[in-house]
């Protein structure tokens, strides 16, 4: 990729997730999150919440598995053992546009879908009760170790399957530190860590992390266009520090930075070859103008049989006898 289309590139996708970071232009209606034990989806919900809080957006949290409130956020509903009915009439008073402040931007956050998973085919109709068109984006959080009941029929589809479908885009979280361990990992041809239940050990449920390890949420953003063009691309998130008050936060603009995978350190494939320079090795390359010219004097023998009288005929084979060759009529004479 040159330079000007891999600077494009860059800038076109970062827009991308600063726009969906930022739920701007309607970026996305639906947002699935899907974390794990290594890496709960804490950062990039706080890294939502301050980002609606400087656009002023109100901030709608469904408390599932949360006890207390967030600093940032402006309504706090207790959804634990509520149908989705119950849910549902809770919600809708806060995302209904009012007379006073009809174009008011609101943004839904579910820090675990797991206990609405029950009945996933009564979800669509859910979602679209509680989402109002143009003003209303919602986020939900999968947890993906979270093992759930089976079907009651194998034709049933999964909740996963019924989210992924009706998800707008997808954020898929990794810790940097695995990320970083598994490329050093290929780099040395050895086989990728392991790390948490997948390790497959007894009582391991989590991997220990040394302090300094590096600080960062790997996002694999699927954002999904009217188009129908699925859009994917690998990012790092660097939250900023926590910090108590919701007031102080906003005074420092406490946002985080995002940056391409493919520009960090560990996966940067920019070469260090300079412009008019030439590739660094032990051995040149290159030819010199008097061996470009040497080259191109050589002259072969094919192109002696095309000159020859009769070179088009096949099978005659032109060769200069020696003072040392002897002459045989019936074995040289072809």
């Amino acid at each position: 990729m040159s330079p000007s289309a891999a600077s494009h590139h860059r800038s076109h996708s970062l827009l991308l997730l600063q726009k969906l970071l930022n739920l701007r232009d309607k970026a996305s209606p639906l947002t699935l999150i899907l974390d794990n034990l290594e890496q709960p989806a804490h950062p990039v919900l706080n890294e939502f919440m301050t980002r609606a809080k400087i656009s002023k957006a109100k901030i709608i949290f469904i408390a599932l598995s949360t006890l207390k409130k967030p600093p940032l956020a402006d309504v706090f509903i207790r959804g634990r053992h509520k149908s989705l009915q119950q849910l549902a009439s809770e919600i809708i008073p806060h995302v209904t546009p009012s007379p006073s402040s009809p174009n008011q931007k609101n943004i839904l956050l579910f820090d675990t879908i797991h206990p609405l998973l029950s009945t996933p085919s009564h979800l669509p109709s859910f979602l679209q009760s509680i989402i109002p068109p143009l003003t209303t984006s919602c986020l939900l959080v999968y947890h993906t170790d979270i093992p759930l009941l089976p079907q009651s029929t194998p034709y049933t589809p999964t909740p996963l399957s019924v989210l992924t479908h009706l998800s707008t885009s997808i954020l898929t979280l990794t810790p940097l530190s695995h990320v970083l361990a598994t490329k050093a990992a290929e780099d040395k041809s050895l086989p990728a860590p392991v790390f948490g239940l997948r390790s497959s050990r007894e009582g391991v449920l989590l991997s220990l992390r040394p302090p300094s390890s590096p600080q960062g949420v790997v996002i694999t953003m699927e954002l999904r266009r009217k188009s129908g063009r699925v859009v994917q691309e690998k990012f790092v998130l660097f939250p900023s520090p926590p910090t108590t008050t919701a007031q102080h936060r906003q005074q420092t603009k406490g946002v985080g930075g995002v940056i391409l995978l493919s520009d960090h350190p560990a996966f940067s494939t920019a070469t260090t070859e300079e412009e008019g320079e030439g590739i660094q090795a032990t051995f040149n390359l290159g030819l010199t103008e008097k061996q470009r010219r040497d080259r191109e004097g050589v002259v072969l023998p094919y192109f002696d049989a095309q000159t020859e009288v009769g070179g088009g005929e096949g099978g005659r084979i032109l060769y200069d006898m020696g003072r040392e060759d002897d002459f045989d009529e019936e074995e040289d004479e072809i």
